[in-house]
């Protein structure tokens, strides 16, 4: 594979291992990544069926390329009053086109470099790393020459077997977790929601929804006919924290990892055929945002770096950067398991060079993760 193909419709980077290969889109650095599971290929990520369909030309570019994972800065767009830029959906670096800096080859290490000026100033180096052997994708996004408070955070979106909860959802356990404090879809505008807004969740497993039944959470997909929104506030005092999804049918266990401190919330964007206008069409189903964020809810930059109920809360809803270097890490990883796989009580660190899943039916593995790059 060369460093630029095309994937889906888009002009890509790509890099690989004997483990993974990624593909990174030019427009929007969106990341998917196929994972050797030692019984066939699984790429988790999610590719939005419009992408070889001719697009109204103001769509916002991070619908456009919609796939896998995106680094978003800010998180949800909006206005910067200060500095007179209006920032699109997910911001610039979700939209527009990223510049090749270098593809480098260290014994067994491989790294796909890529850079994008910032609209306010400053630039911001995304760095995908893959280790040979390791079903591991490391991602670091740097960003430098940049002053200001911002909400940011990565954006990972699955697509799951369309059977009824056959993904298991896993996460340590957060400090809380609420529903959207607003109505997150609208029935006039074609959008419909199920779940109560503005709850504060006690057990995920039985969330309020507006027709006063609940719903189970830790498993995905959940009923057809909606599209949800709810975040979980991540422990800070954790090393780090993990988030889940395990697909027995399929046979692999996706995970992320990140440091809480860095990234303070973890939102699904549960997306089952709720969406009634273009481009969704209700054709979008069985799709899970799982992402890692400081940010509020999906409200964007203004919300966000001012007070609001989740920073009450003691959540931080923005980074401040202060013109210096500053790196913001996920792990992303994916193994085979079995069919009677039960899903994740826990992830731990074994040394620095693994961690182990401890499984709910009394499982214990080894995966090969330098969980030391995100400290």
């Amino acid at each position: 594979m060369g460093i630029v193909h095309m994937h889906y419709g888009q002009p890509s980077y790509s890099v690989e291992s004997s483990r993974v290969r990624v593909s990174v889109t030019v427009h929007g650095g969106h990341l998917n990544a196929s994972f050797d599971t030692g019984m066939g290929e699984v790429d988790p990520f999610y590719i939005a069926p419009w992408w070889k369909e001719t697009l109204e030309h103001d769509m916002p570019g991070v619908l456009q390329v919609l796939r896998g994972d995106f680094f978003c800065f800010p998180f949800g767009g909006g206005e910067d009053r200060k500095r007179n830029i209006t920032y699109p959906p997910h911001g610039h670096t979700a939209c527009n086109p990223w510049d090749f800096g270098a593809l480098r080859e260290r014994g067994a290490e491989r790294t796909l470099e890529l850079h994008m000026d910032l609209a306010a100033g400053g630039r911001i180096t995304k760095r995908i790393t893959l280790h040979e052997d390791e079903p591991i994708v490391y991602i670091d996004h740097s960003i430098e020459g940049f002053a200001g408070d911002m909400p940011l955070g990565n954006h990972p979106t699955l697509k799951l077997p369309d059977e009824a909860g056959s993904g298991i959802v896993d996460m340590s356990s957060p400090l809380f977790g609420l529903t959207s404090p607003e109505p997150f879809e609208q029935p006039r505008a074609g959008g419909y929601s199920r779940l109560q807004q503005n709850v504060e969740i006690t057990d995920r497993a039985a969330v309020p929804t507006n027709d006063g039944s609940t719903v189970d959470l830790t498993r995905y997909p959940t009923p057809p006919g909606y599209e949800d929104l709810v975040l979980f506030a991540s422990d800070p005092k954790r090393e780090f924290t993990f988030t889940s999804v395990s697909v027995p049918v399929g046979r692999y266990l996706y995970f992320q990892l990140k440091n809480p401190r860095v990234l303070g919330q973890t939102l699904f964007w549960m997306s089952n055929g709720g969406r009634h206008y273009a481009p969704w069409s209700g054709r979008v189903r069985s799709v899970l945002g799982v992402e890692e964020i400081t940010a509020y809810f999906h409200y964007g930059l203004e919300r966000s770096v001012q007070k609001n109920p989740l920073s009450d809360m003691g959540s931080p809803t923005s980074i401040h950067l202060d013109g210096k270097k500053a790196s913001f890490r996920l792990i992303m990883g994916l193994v085979a398991v079995d069919r009677g796989f039960m899903g994740v009580k826990e992830i731990v660190k074994r040394d620095g060079s693994a961690v182990s899943v401890l499984g709910r039916g009394g499982e214990s593995f080894d995966i090969p993760c330098r969980v030391d790059f995100l400290a």
